[in-house]
């Protein structure tokens, strides 16, 4: 799972959307997705690009306005081509199901959810995106970066998140296994795969730039969205 945007609600945040995607594949084949972005880092690591920085959608999209990362690339290198590249890559190799929710922050009326602290708001959302999901695939081992997640003392996103799913399931009555781990995404290749995924719908959104979003459209499952004018 990753997330594009900001979910704070502070007068100075820029962010208008918050989008977070979920990458699903079947046991075994998340080695084709580590190939995939192994190839795919290697051609730019072969280019010059600083082996610090992280590959991320974003920052090859900008890539033209970074001279520092332009000047160490042996060759003219399109940020976006690259992008297309990978998702093109991931969706014929491993045909991967997509899920995501965005949220229009303009849309949130009510005062409490817009005083929230950060880390109460995102779990909220993260449990209205998780838990279906968790219904419906029954057997899960979530991958998700902690950086944005656990380092706050009202954040406990990992508590919040099986709490959510227990009490499905006791309501519900239904039965899940369903774990997680949280790997940051400059170590893991999943996590990283999932970054162009998000990025691109957050882009759909806030750009109304389709051209990423198409590549993998056919791939969604469920692209839910909230307090969007008519939703």
């Amino acid at each position: 799972m990753d997330e594009s945007g900001g979910i704070g609600f502070s007068e100075k945040s820029i962010y208008k959307y918050f989008v977070m995607t979920a990458l699903t594949i079947e046991e075994g084949i998340e080695r084709k997705i580590k190939a995939i972005m192994k190839k795919k880092k290697a051609k730019l690591y072969n280019l010059g690009w600083p082996r610090d920085v992280e590959i991320k959608a974003v920052t090859l999209h900008n890539l033209r306005r970074n001279k520092k990362i332009k000047q160490m690339l042996t060759s003219p290198t399109n940020g976006d081509n690259y992008i297309q590249e990978v998702l093109i890559s991931i969706k014929n190799s491993c045909h991967p199901r997509i899920d995501y929710l965005a949220i229009n922050k303009d849309g949130i009326k009510d005062k409490s959810l817009k005083s929230a602290d950060y880390g109460i708001a995102y779990n909220l959302f993260a449990g209205k995106f998780l838990c279906p999901l968790v219904k419906e695939l029954k057997i899960v081992k979530l991958f998700a970066d902690p950086r944005n997640k656990e380092r706050h003392s009202k954040k406990h996103f990992e508590a919040y998140i099986k709490t959510e799913i227990i009490k499905m399931t006791v309501d519900d009555k239904i039965e899940t296994k369903f774990d997680i781990q949280q790997p940051y995404s400059h170590m893991n290749l999943g996590l990283q795969a999932v970054d162009f995924f998000s990025w691109s719908i957050y882009r759909y959104f806030v750009n109304n730039d389709s051209r990423f979003y198409d590549v993998f459209s056919d791939l969604i499952v469920n692209g839910n969205k909230l307090y969007f004018e008519g939703e």
